[in-house]
């Protein structure tokens, strides 16, 4: 078979499994009604840098596990990106405390 048809019935199994996952989360949790109150707005460098402070992988090791969530972040419901983001915050950050006493304070 020829590898870009391969290629190409892969990227529209992926794309299908994307918004079949959408579909189901959408499902799950219907928009909430208005009105209701936004998070101040942040952007991937800051959680970025927080989580590298806070956790206690390496840098590099925290910006491979946010990368694909920036790569996939356009045509997902914000909500749904949300729950993608909690669970690699709890990935990063479900280690033993820093041994320099640094982070998981918000007073530091």
């Amino acid at each position: 078979m020829d590898t870009s048809l391969s290629k190409l019935r892969e990227s529209i199994r992926d794309a299908r499994r994307q918004l079949s996952d959408q579909d189901r989360f959408q499902a799950k949790f219907p928009p909430l009604p208005e009105p209701h109150q936004n998070l101040p707005r942040i952007t991937w460098a800051h959680l970025q840098r927080q989580l590298i402070d806070l956790s206690t992988c390496s840098p590099d090791e925290v910006v491979a596990m946010l990368v694909p969530l920036r790569a996939a972040q356009d045509g997902k419901p914000a909500e749904l990106l949300l729950r993608e983001l909690l669970i690699v915050i709890s990935i990063l950050l479900d280690e033993a405390p820093r041994p320099d006493g640094e982070g998981g304070s918000i007073m530091t």
